[in-house]
């Protein structure tokens, strides 16, 4: 069973705890705007109709305006606790993989977050994880999520995240090392079997297929070492944040 470092979905279960504090900041508000209207009512009325008329447009286009807030934070902390337990999947997974592979999970680099890293005999996987259902296609270079490319460009977000942890690890050890980058679905199907924009796109029941499919191109020697400056990391990080 391989080795695993760090909380999978830790960051992202923060994120979704900060979303749910906001709607409960919109739905306070809404509240406290409607008490202040109705003890305030016999006041506003003596101002007269057209005073009154102003009041009510007043409330109402900024009770529209916090709820439509409220509903749409509501939405994004959803796909954020989705995301997060897609993360904790992953990471279970992984866990699956034989000895000699280590799972790094919800790693804070200075300026970019990464989902997984997979550091092992095939080589250093970086594993950008995605709760999006539905189908995966591709159209050459083109990510397709049911038949449109998806909100957010998953493929730069992957590409971007590997070469930022190629530069953290020459950083840390004056050597180029090559990450491999791999764009997980966990509940799509995935349809696309080869590398899309050189990303490996797979689903959550395959991932570890494909890793263990990869050839054995590092020494034990080299995965130690990866794994005390990856594990090193991540224990300054938590320290840092205790403080």
């Amino acid at each position: 069973m391989a080795l695993q470092h760090g909380k999978a979905g830790d960051s992202t279960w923060k994120m979704a705890f900060r979303r749910r504090q906001k709607v409960l900041i919109c739905v306070v508000l809404l509240g406290a705007m409607g008490i202040l209207f109705m003890t305030n009512i016999t006041r506003i009325a003596k101002l007269g109709l057209p005073a009154v008329f102003v009041v009510m447009i007043v409330f109402m286009v900024a009770a529209d305006s916090i709820e439509k807030k409220g509903v749409a934070v509501k939405k994004r902390a959803r796909d954020a606790e989705r995301g997060a337990k897609a993360e904790e999947k992953v990471a279970v997974r992984l866990a699956d993989l034989p000895d000699g592979y280590h799972g790094f999970h919800d790693i804070d680099f200075k300026g970019f977050n990464v989902d997984h890293v997979v550091v092992g005999p095939a080589g250093i996987f970086l594993i950008e994880t995605k709760s999006h259902r539905g189908r995966i296609d591709a159209d050459g270079d083109t990510l397709l999520l049911n038949g449109h490319p998806p909100e957010k460009n998953f493929l730069n977000q992957t590409w971007s995240q590997k070469k930022d942890l190629e530069e953290f690890l020459w950083r840390q050890t004056s050597m180029h090392w090559k990450v491999h980058p791999v764009l997980c679905f966990t509940s799509a199907f995935v349809r696309t079997r080869k590398p899309v924009k050189g990303i490996t796109v797979a689903s959550m029941g395959y991932l570890n297929k494909f890793l263990l499919s990869q050839p054995e191109v590092m020494k034990e020697e080299e995965i130690a070492h990866l794994t005390r400056i990856l594990v090193s990391w991540i224990e300054r990080h938590e320290r840092e944040k205790l403080r």
